[in-house]
This record gives C-alpha cells, structure tokens and sequence, in this order.
C-alpha cells in the first residue's frame, strides 16, 4: 500500500459538530457486530428500518443481527429516485404507525442518501420527531449526504423541494459495506468526497490522485481516510452553519447543473440513469469551465478537475440522453434561488477563483451566473469528441476495460 495511506481500520469515532447539533460518527472495518452492539444501548422498544430491495439483498448479515437482538419491522421499497417521493413517505409513515411505532422509537436507515433522506424526514415527522440513525452502505452517503441535517424528498418540479433540517443520534457504518457497490458506483461515489477536495480542502488532492493512480480506492484503510477526509472538509464549512445557508453553501459545488443532468437523465433512463455522484462530477466541470472562462481558474486548475472526474471512471461528457436545452429548463428551478438578488437570466451558483477558493457575493460563496454562460460551459462537455481531447488520467478506462469515457 501507498505510504501516504494511514493504516488506521479499527472501530473508531468522530464527533460531528452541525452549529449548535453534535453528533458521534463510528465508523471502520468488519465492525458489524459493533454496529448492533451500539444500537442495542438505544433503550428502544422497535427499530423501523428504511431500506430499499438491493441493499436488504446484499446486507443480509446486518438485518438478520438487528432482528436477532431488537424488535425490528424493516420498511423497503425498490431502490432508485422513486423512493424519494410524497406517496412512499406517506406509505412509510402509516407502516410504521401501523407496526407500532412510538415516541421511543429510532428510525434506521440502511443504504445510500435515497433510503436516508427518506428516513430523515419520516423520523422528524413522526410524533413531531423521534430518533434518527443512519448506516450508510455507500460512499456517496457516508462520505456526503449523512454529513449533513438536510433531509428532503423530491417533487414533479424538482430535486429535494420538500424537506426539514433533522439531526441524528447516531451515524455508524463499515467501509467493507462499500465492496458490495460495483467499481463504477464506488468511484462515481467518491465524486463527492473529490468535490470536498477540490472546491474546500485542496491540500487532499494529492493523496486522492495517488489512490486513483495506484488503483487502491477498495482499500479499507484508504476508503477509511477518504471518510475521515470528507468529515474534515464538510465539518470546516458547516460547523457555525447548521443550514446552510452560508459557508455551507460551497457544499453546492457542482450541483446547479449536476442536479438538473441526474434528473433530465433519470426521466429519459429511469434506474439505467446517471448516480448522483457522477451527475455531481459532470456539473463540476460546467462549473470549472465558467470559472476558466471569467479568467478565475487556470487552465491547470481545470485540467485537474477532468484528471480527478475521469479517474474516477466518470465520462465527462453530458450522456446522449440528455440535451443541453433540457437541463437549461431544469437548472431554472434550482432550490438555490433566493440567495441572491433577483435575475430572470441568471442564477446563483458556487464557482471557484482557485483551488479551494469560492467566489462570494458578500459572505456568501454564491455568484450570479448568466443563462448564456451555462449553456456555453454545457456546450463544451455535451460531445464526447469535444472531452475526448482533454486529459485522460489514469484509471480512466472503463470496467471492462474497454475505450475510455463512453456511456
């Protein structure tokens, strides 16, 4: 292994500190039994687990353990965006109230940030809010979206457009969880922790390219690290900002677009459409490209961008399905809207001046872009011939080992 790598996989901690909420992280490897151990000292009277069908499949030891040693009632539904959405939130609520849910009860939920958003807002709900647990079984998850209070569901309109602020009791996961995640989806996964890197702490930039390059991103210890990096990073930027709504924000890098592709790409493809973490890479690169055409990002800094997005295995060109005026009609509607002053042609959106560097309006790492501007950043990823001539890095190529950067 790398020695830039600590070694470090034991079952260990971190506190979480969201502005005036804290909570413990435990994380590490082969540490399921510690997982139900800790959930067994919560002095409940049922678990109500929120899952989805893929993860009850491949995680049978951890459910099997919870229902060996606590009443447990398991809550799941197919896996993909459908999850996110008012008529499965309703379901769940009434499952559980049916099952016998109480004021003592924890909410669970096992999986990535759909399974968790779900199961945010349902434990907020519940007799106005009851306990909330999260094990994330992915990267995406837990190097991102439990890093945060923000749960939410989706609307016809849009992204994570009904939702609260809810804080959990507890995050616990075992990054062996992530060997079940096929390579893309692992690699796609780290895009947001990669997004940490580059918009928040670019000194982990080093390490993270030595990982892509050496090929040891499966790694315990080094997923280990990348968790712990991601907690450093996000921790920096939310720690006086509960909601983010201020130096939080930076956590939007990439998601303007990234959002608005993932959702033109999931209405075209269903479950074959781009993960979050991959859309989330695509936008950072709209997003660096604005940046390099104001005169604030070198043509390096944007060169490492695409080394980092395509050694993660992500094409960085816009999928065939998804046409450029259709995320322009998306990205229109983004949740970000408010923040700044009103424009009808442009919006507000997180660019870099420099590496770990935001642009800010005032103390917000916010900027009003044009509509013009978008599109052109969008035009110059939307043909796999114009990405083509970019840096290819190592690891680029896909699974199978076949051409680099095709959908």
């Amino acid at each position: 292994m790398n020695s830039t790598w600590p070694k470090r996989t034991g079952w260990h901690s971190r506190t979480i500190r969201i502005g005036d909420s804290s909570f413990p992280y435990f994380f590490g490897a082969d540490c399921v039994g510690e997982i139900v151990d800790r959930l067994t000292e919560l002095d409940t009277d049922l678990l109500i687990v929120v899952t989805d069908d893929t993860v009850r499949a491949l995680h049978g030891e951890l459910f099997d353990r919870l229902t060996a040693r606590l009443p447990t009632h398991v809550l799941t539904h197919p896996a993909g965006e459908g999850m996110k959405t008012l008529a499965c939130l309703s379901h769940h609520l009434d499952a559980a109230v049916i099952a016998g849910a109480t004021r003592r009860s924890v909410v669970v939920s096992v999986g990535g940030g759909v399974p968790g958003n779900l199961a945010g807002l349902m434990a907020g709900l519940l007799f106005r809010g009851v306990r909330l647990v999260h094990i994330p079984t992915t990267t995406i998850a837990a190097m991102d979206s439990v890093l945060s209070l923000k749960q939410a569901i989706n609307t016809p309109v849009g992204k994570n457009g009904v939702g609260m602020y809810y804080t959990p009791t507890a995050i616990f996961t075992d990054v062996r969880f992530f060997a079940t995640l096929p390579a893309r989806e692992l690699r796609s996964g780290l895009c947001e922790m990669a997004k940490n890197a580059l918009a928040i702490r670019p000194a982990a930039l080093p390490p993270l390219r030595a990982a892509i390059a050496d090929g040891e991103l499966s790694d315990p210890a080094v997923l280990s690290w990348l968790l712990e990096a991601s907690i450093d990073a996000k921790s920096a930027v939310t720690r006086e900002d509960t909601y983010e709504r201020g130096s939080g924000l930076v956590l939007e890098y990439g998601h303007t677009t990234g959002h608005a592709i993932e959702l033109c790409d999931h209405r075209a493809r269903g479950g074959d459409g781009l993960g979050h973490g991959a859309a989330i890479a695509l936008g950072m690169l709209v997003a660096a490209h604005i940046s390099h055409a104001r005169g604030w990002l070198s043509d390096d800094e944007v060169s490492t961008h695409y080394e980092v997005v395509t050694g993660l295995g992500v094409p960085p060109s816009l999928p065939g399905t998804v046409r450029v005026a259709d995320v322009l009609r998306v990205v229109a509607d983004d949740n970000k809207k408010g923040y700044l002053a009103p424009d009808p042609d442009s919006l507000p959106f997180v660019l870099l001046r420099g590496l770990g560097e935001p642009a800010r309006t005032g103390d917000l790492p916010l900027v009003p872009v044009a509509l013009t501007e978008i599109r052109a950043a969008l035009d110059v990823i939307s043909a796999n011939s114009t990405a083509r001539q970019l840096v290819r890095a190592p690891g680029s190529q896909n699974e199978a080992g076949g051409a680099p950067w095709t959908w």
